[in-house]
């Protein structure tokens, strides 16, 4: 994924013959994928032997500010954002980031003479943030897992909010989660407390295609980091802000963008989060700077756009932000990493007393599977086929034709460390459709999975009709099919975004029951405007995911969808 999105530029650039520094550059690029460039990682991976060149010595990344002659750090605490950094936050916003950001702590298990000064074994830490729900943590895959295998016991690691620093909270890794990565924009992990924060209202998300673009401001909120020149309180969040310089789509092997940035970054700030900012008018009248506010929802709640998780190899402090060397990785809370975080939220399925059909059918669903074709990764193998000695405008032949041939040696080297990571996820890929034979609408949740995890999801079947359920690993294991009752048609309003094309129910009538009966007994009645201006203000005031089914039963479509924009 972070070769993904660097192998198609790799390709057009080769063939419209880029310079050696570029080229280098790229290079330099994919061979961090997975390894030091996040900061928890020391373990060996395929790029280590490629460039073994690279030290590993992790260094902190502060950089070189624009008229400065001396090393300045631009990492501070929350208390000091509007002071230093010109961010302004409301009451409500700072309480949010206290409460729903924090640290991370696992003890690592079995690695002797790593021993701390008092004689205790180190821990290690990294950063987190509440999103959706207050149950739900998003952080680095790193934390938790070397490669493909598992660096920490998961049941070892607990978290800590800056509001209740003395309230740790463990942390479950679900099974689905339990799993290692490869590249760069992998690097994400969604993770449950057993008991939810308190005074946490969870960060909220953007809406589909909101990503962060090129030349915009970012905020990052991280816990205490390594090597920072300001003296800092561990009591609050630390705060930096940067401004994103690239941006890469990992298309080639699925996964969520990720983003080169120039904030200042170190061990420990793994997992932090990553906020957009925007202009705001001065505080006073006569004042020459202009604030920076975070962006927010309607409801006042930070918008989450990302995690950052890694810097360069060969990152150093004092240097200006280059591709080569000096840059900050952070993941976009997009595509997969969004379809696993909003899965997670969803509220559980809950049961209700099964409906009877008239004609006496037991509501079962059918599985139906068939072979989805497999994208392969024809980015690599143009790449590697592709022309080269093409010389650059003005460019000397023999100069691009040693470039090439050297890119194209790592490349075929790099190739075969990635080909089995690459390809092995692509394997018993099929489509599923679940197939209706009943003439009633069946209610019923269902498992969905993408590469990075699992979630429920809860859908309603028209009678003797077919619906497509996605691709994945493995047959949708298809939970609580009942037949719908009129009340229960339209699923919770967490799972409209999967169901709110559907048709609505019909309404069902019962064996000797007439059909004026059945329609005034089980039809949909619309939703008295009361019932629907009460649920619109606990939406403004609470925000949407505190609407209960009860809460919407009755509405129309029209009016769910209408509450499902504040």
């Amino acid at each position: 994924m972070l070769l993904g999105g660097l192998v198609v530029e790799w390709g057009n650039g080769l063939k419209q013959g880029l310079a050696a520094g570029a080229l280098a550059a790229a290079i330099v690029a994919v061979a961090s994928f997975a390894l030091g460039a996040s900061p928890l990682n020391k373990g060996d991976t395929p790029a280590q032997a490629l460039v073994p060149q690279i030290s590993l010595l992790h260094r902190a990344v502060i950089y070189a500010k624009e008229g400065s002659r001396k090393l300045i750090d631009g990492r501070w605490n929350l208390s000091q954002s509007e002071a230093k950094l010109g961010i302004t936050f409301s009451a409500e916003q700072k309480r949010q980031l206290m409460a729903c950001t924090g640290q991370i702590v696992c003890v690592e298990p079995g690695r002797p003479g790593r021993w701390s000064r008092f004689d205790e074994l180190e821990p290690i830490t990294a950063s987190a943030v509440s999103v959706l729900r207050p149950d739900l943590l998003v952080t680095a895959q790193h934390v938790f897992f070397k490669g493909k295998s598992a660096a920490v016991s998961f049941e070892s690691c607990s978290f800590r909010s800056f509001l209740h620093r003395r309230t740790a909270i463990p942390v479950r890794v679900e099974k689905d989660q339990r799993r290692g990565y490869v590249f760069n924009n992998e690097d994400f992990i969604v993770l449950r407390l057993k008991r939810p924060l308190q005074d946490c209202d969870a960060f909220a998300v953007g809406e589909p295609g909101s990503s962060l673009r090129e030349g915009e401001q970012i905020l990052s909120v991280t816990a205490r980091q390594d090597r920072m020149l300001n003296k800092l309180s561990d009591r609050e969040p630390v705060v930096a802000k940067g401004t994103i310089r690239k941006r890469f789509s990992g298309r080639a092997f699925g996964g969520p963008p990720f983003y080169y940035a120039d904030v200042d970054f170190d061990v420990g700030g793994s997992g932090g989060a990553i906020f957009a900012l925007r202009d705001g008018r001065p505080r006073f009248p006569h004042a020459t700077r202009r604030r920076l506010l975070p962006l927010a929802g309607d409801q006042g709640r930070l918008i989450l756009k990302g995690i950052s998780v890694a810097y360069g190899l060969n990152a150093k402090s004092g240097k200006a932000y280059s591709e080569d060397r000096n840059f900050t990785i952070l993941i976009g809370l997009e595509a997969e990493f969004r379809d696993v975080v909003e899965g997670k939220a969803q509220m559980e399925v809950v049961e209700s007393a099964p409906c009877l059909c008239p004609e006496g059918n037991e509501a079962k669903i059918d599985v139906i599977s068939a072979p989805a074709p497999v994208a392969q990764p024809e980015t690599l193998s143009a790449l590697l086929q592709g022309p080269c000695g093409q010389p650059p405008p003005g460019g000397d032949a023999g100069q691009a034709n040693a470039v090439c041939s050297k890119l194209a040696k790592e490349m075929q080297e790099l190739a075969k460390a990635l080909r089995p990571a690459a390809t092995g996820r692509s394997k018993a890929k099929y489509e599923f459709k679940l197939s209706n034979a009943t003439g009633c609408p069946i209610c019923f949740a269902y498992t969905r999975c993408n590469d990075y995890g699992c979630w429920e999801e809860a859908l309603r079947l028209d009678a003797k009709s077919t619906l497509s359920a996605g691709i994945g690993e493995r047959a949708p294991a298809v939970k609580n099919a009942q037949f719908c009752k009129s009340a229960d048609a339209v699923p919770p309003l967490e799972i409209q975004s999967q169901a709110s094309d559907a048709a609505p129910a019909r309404p069902l009538r019962k064996p000797g029951q007439g059909l004026a009966d059945a329609a005034e007994s089980c039809d949909y009645a619309e939703a008295s405007d009361a019932k629907f201006i009460a649920a619109k203000e606990k939406a403004k005031r609470e925000g949407v995911h505190t609407l209960t089914s009860e809460d919407i039963r009755g509405l129309t479509l029209e009016q769910i969808r209408e509450l499902r924009g504040y």
